[in-house]
C-alpha cells in the first residue's frame, strides 16, 4: 500500500519493467559517449570479477536533473526521489503522431481531465519499437514542443516520461522544452522501453530510481510500474 495525502493506494505485486538494457551497442544520443565494460579484475587473475563501466549520464533509460540545462540547478543526487515515484497516467500518442513529429499542447489537452495535480505523465509514442533495430531513430524521434512542456508544467505534473531519446527535438540549440520543464521542477525520464504500450490508458504506480551520483546532471535509472488495484 502507498499513501497519497489522505488516500490509500493499493498496488499489485505484478510489475512491468520499462527500462532499456545497457550494452556496448545500444544507440546513444549523437555526441554522447558509447557504453563500454572493461574488466578491471578477473577470476583468472584476481579470484573475482570487477568491471569498470564507462558510459554517459544519459545512457539508455535515464532521468534528467535540473543541472542538465540549468546553471546551479539540482544535480541528480539533490533531486527529490519522490519526483520519480508515484501515480502515473499512461497515454498513447503513437496512432496520432508520426514518429519524428512534435507533441503539442493540443495533443495533451484531451487528457486534462485524466491527469491530476502531482501525477506523473508517461507518453508512449512508438519510437521505442525501433530501439536496437534502426540507428537512425536517434536522429528522428518524437519529442515535446515547448507548448506541450508548458502544458505539463501548468497542470502541475511532477514528472514526465517518454519512450524517446529526448523530450527535445533533435538538433535543438535552445533546449527550450527541457528548460521549461526543469525550471518548473518537473522530472524528466527518457528512453522508456516499448513495454510502456502494454499500459496505455491505465493508471499505474511508477518507481524510477536513478543512481545517487554526486554532482552529476542525470543518471541511468531502473524504471518499473505496478498496477493499481
Amino acid at each position: 500500500m502507498e499513501k497519497k495525502g489522505d488516500t490509500i493506494i493499493t498496488i499489485s505485486r505484478k510489475f512491468y519493467d520499462l527500462s532499456q538494457a545497457i550494452s556496448k551497442d545500444i544507440p546513444v544520443y549523437s555526441g554522447d559517449p558509447e557504453p563500454d565494460f572493461v574488466p578491471s579484475s578477473t577470476i583468472e587473475r584476481n579470484n573475482y570479477n570487477v568491471t569498470r563501466i564507462i558510459m554517459g549520464s544519459h545512457s539508455s533509460t535515464h532521468v534528467d536533473a535540473q543541472s542538465h540545462f540549468i546553471i546551479d540547478g539540482n544535480s541528480v543526487d539533490r533531486e527529490p526521489i519522490s519526483k520519480f515515484i508515484g501515480e502515473s497516467v499512461v497515454i498513447d500518442l503513437s496512432s496520432k503522431l508520426e514518429i519524428g513529429n512534435g507533441i503539442t499542447c493540443s495533443d495533451l489537452e484531451a487528457y486534462s481531465e485524466v491527469v491530476k495535480d502531482n501525477d506523473i505523465l508517461l507518453i508512449y509514442t512508438g519510437t521505442s519499437e525501433y530501439w536496437m533495430k534502426d540507428q537512425n531513430i536517434k536522429y528522428h524521434f518524437t519529442y515535446l514542443e515547448p507548448s506541450a512542456a508548458q502544458w505539463i508544467a501548468s497542470h502541475h505534473i511532477k514528472c514526465v516520461g517518454i519512450d524517446t531519446f529526448s523530450v527535445e527535438k533533435y538538433g535543438s540549440k535552445d533546449g527550450l522544452s527541457h528548460k521549461i520543464l526543469l525550471s518548473s521542477s518537473v522530472g524528466i525520464i527518457e528512453n522508456l522501453s516499448s513495454n510502456l504500450k502494454n499500459l496505455s490508458g491505465k493508471k499505474v504506480f511508477l518507481v524510477c530510481l536513478p543512481l545517487l551520483l554526486e554532482g552529476v546532471d542525470g543518471s541511468p535509472a531502473r524504471t518499473i510500474a505496478f498496477d493499481i488495484v
